[in-house]
């Protein structure tokens, strides 16, 4: 470790190991700020909120400190190719500069993982595709005697969507524990272990919640206890805390219980075959009854309580019998089958959810559905989270920062502070980014467009659309905030602009988006799950359209009840809620414009509120300084002139 008195300068300074070991390494002034605001919260244990902008080289900022506070931290990032950068990428470069390994550690989520007791009893298993299984089956039995984790992405054959691993991974419902056959062999085991002794481990924010949950459990755990933890990406920590600190129970669990039930019929004694058919046929009715019921219904809604009273009363009825079936058969309870007991486990937790899921009426939660297909999931939702996170996280962990390139809103942090439940007692730093926005960006906002309420909003901004694209070439990655106004507009557009047009829906996001890389003068059509984590830099992506302010729709169940519930405490629901996410959600869609110093762009918001409301000075406040047109000409000139 280095030993200057100033140890952050001699790795990242102009004099550093860094820009001695890389010639491309550019010294960056918020790079440094931001190493030694977390370098003082390591030292003096107070929660940081750092944003950094594109560009300011932040994974290099917090690990730098990281390394040379020498204690054990826990790295969450919000998308899996973060993880990977900072495990395959940037401790590679820290590593070499510093003249030492670091020892860091990636983690997943277990599905990622293969399980040798699943493993096992799918290929004793007959198969009618006799030559594709065999063939399957040497493929792994090779790669199981040379993998260290066993660690599905090693497995290039196998698509995201083969149903083969599904039948092979990891699931928590579906472990053995203790009792299975492989415990001292098992990959999880040897993954826990080896991240046991490692300084760094790199989680994503899914498992890390996960995980934090299982802890309060007492058990099972599979993230070690750490000495601190960063949240990189840590704009979206309240919605995937949420999911996590909330109940859930579908209908594709209870139907996969039955399914692994039946699975293994034939190795049942008859007084088994017989309790377990008739629990599985319970929960199978009960489970066509609630699809019924929800017939008709929108794809996500609110339940009041004479719904889950309905639902108590009819379909849940049978599942739970279904269930006390499972749980309660004496043949079970005496059986030595270890499949059997963790049949018994699985049934009661989704006993026990389902009986929370319809039995909590509280004003700090909300109870609501959402239909996927034929899969029906029921919700118990916690409206703030601030609590929780005080008593399972900041009670334990004294050294954590938030940091992401968007958590600010009109310069401040209040926002983010009360929705994650931090004091005033934080340090916090907002590093700009290092590019040249007034050269590289051009803002395109035409005046003559009806508000979004008007009915003919969607064929105006397509009009305006048309025009657009062919000045930029395609090269153009279009946002909306609706799939109403997706379809409307792409169908207006598509057959008028002489470009490939890629579509939301049409493909899975990782094909469309490589396509859209790969073809420069493309245009993709796309709405929430592309405003962030998409990584398109250079000419292939020169024009980000928005068709709307990026305002969270108040009839989304937790957003209407989230509305509701500062509203009953007589905040402004607005000012508090609504305009800081929309905020944050349109700096995630600039981020996606100009990913380095060489880019250029423009963003057209095509939403005129912006330029006529009182609230639009909060976006512009909040965003980089860029020049702002608009006319198309400008527009025409930006991309004529020379850069």
């Amino acid at each position: 470790m280095p030993s200057s008195s100033d140890p952050i300068q001699s790795i990242l300074g102009h004099q550093g190991l860094l820009a001695r070991s890389l010639n491309e390494f550019e010294v960056r002034p918020s790079q440094l700020q931001m190493a030694n605001l977390i370098l003082e919260t390591i030292q003096h244990k107070i929660p940081a909120l750092v944003e950094a902008g594109t560009g300011t080289g932040k994974t290099l900022g917090y690990l730098v400190p990281i390394l040379l506070s020498e204690k054990k931290a826990v790295i969450s990032t919000g998308t899996k190719n973060l993880q990977e950068q900072i495990y395959f990428k940037d401790i590679p470069i820290l590593s070499d500069a510093m003249g030492n390994e670091i020892d860091a550690m990636l983690m997943k989520g277990r599905t990622n993982y293969l399980c040798l007791y699943r493993y096992h009893q799918f290929f004793s298993q007959k198969s009618l595709l006799k030559s594709d299984h065999d063939r399957a089956k040497k493929r792994i039995a090779k790669w199981l005697t040379k993998t260290e984790f066993a660690d599905r992405a090693e497995l290039t054959w196998i698509g995201d969507d083969d149903p083969l691993w599904d039948a092979l991974s990891s699931t928590s419902e579906q472990c053995l524990g203790t009792e299975c056959l492989h415990w001292e062999d098992c990959f999880l085991n040897h993954l826990r272990r080896r991240a046991a002794k490692a300084r760094i481990i790199i989680v994503n924010h899914h498992l890390f919640f996960a995980d934090l949950m299982v802890k309060k459990g007492g058990f099972g755990e599979i993230i070690p206890r750490s000495q601190m933890v960063i949240f990189d990406e840590a704009h979206n920590i309240e919605e995937i805390a949420t999911s996590y600190f909330g109940e859930r129970l579908s209908t594709h669990q209870l139907t996969a219980l039955v399914h692994d039930l039946e699975k293994e019929k034939k190795s049942l004694k008859r007084g088994e075959e017989d309790a377990y058919k008739n629990g599985s046929n319970f929960i199978k009715t009960g489970v066509e009854q609630l699809r019924t019921l929800f017939n008709g219904f929108a794809e996500k809604g609110r339940l009041a309580r004479k719904d889950l009273e309905k639902i108590d009363i009819g379909p849940a009825s049978l599942i739970k019998k279904g269930l006390i079936y499972i749980i309660e058969n004496p043949h079970v309870s005496a059986s030595p089958k270890n499949s059997h007991q963790t049949w018994v486990t699985r049934a009661g937790d989704m006993l026990e959810c389902l009986e929370t899921l319809l039995s909590l009426h509280d004003a700090n939660w909300l109870n609501w559905y959402e239909k996927r297909g034929k899969n029906i999931v029921l919700h118990a939702s916690p409206l703030d989270i601030s609590q929780t996170l005080k008593d399972l996280l900041y009670k334990k962990v004294h050294r954590i920062v938030f940091t992401s390139a968007t958590l600010s809103t009109n310069k401040n942090f209040d926002y983010l502070r009360s929705r994650i439940g931090l004091s005033d007692d934080v340090l916090m730093g907002i590093y700009p980014s290092h590019f040249d926005f007034k050269n590289q960006t051009l803002m395109f906002i035409p005046k003559d467009l009806p508000p979004p309420n008007n009915p003919e909003f969607g064929q105006k901004i397509a009009e305006k659309i048309v025009p657009l694209l062919k000045i930029t070439s395609g090269r153009a990655l279009i946002l909306f905030t609706s799939y109403y106004n997706l379809n409307l507009v792409h169908q207006l557009v598509h057959e008028k602009i002489p470009y490939t047009v890629y579509k939301q829906g049409e493909a899975p996001r990782s094909v469309l988006l490589e396509e859209f890389r790969d073809d420069t003068h493309s245009v993709l059509f796309a709405t929430g799950s592309f405003w962030q984590g998409v990584d398109v830099p250079g000419e292939a992506l020169s024009c980000l359209i928005v068709d709307k302010l990026p305002f969270d729709s108040p009839g989304d169940p937790l957003v209407g009840a989230r509305i509701d519930s500062i509203r009953a405490r007589e905040g402004n629901p607005f000012m508090e809620y609504q305009l800081p996410s929309a905020i944050i959600s349109l700096k995630q869609g600039l981020g996606r414009l100009i990913r380095n110093s060489s880019d250029r762009g423009i963003l057209a918001v095509l939403d005129t509120r912006i330029i006529t409301s009182r609230y639009g000075r909060f976006f512009f406040n909040s965003l980089p300084e860029i020049p702002i047109c608009h006319d198309l000409s400008d527009v025409d000139r930006f991309f004529t002139q020379p850069s």
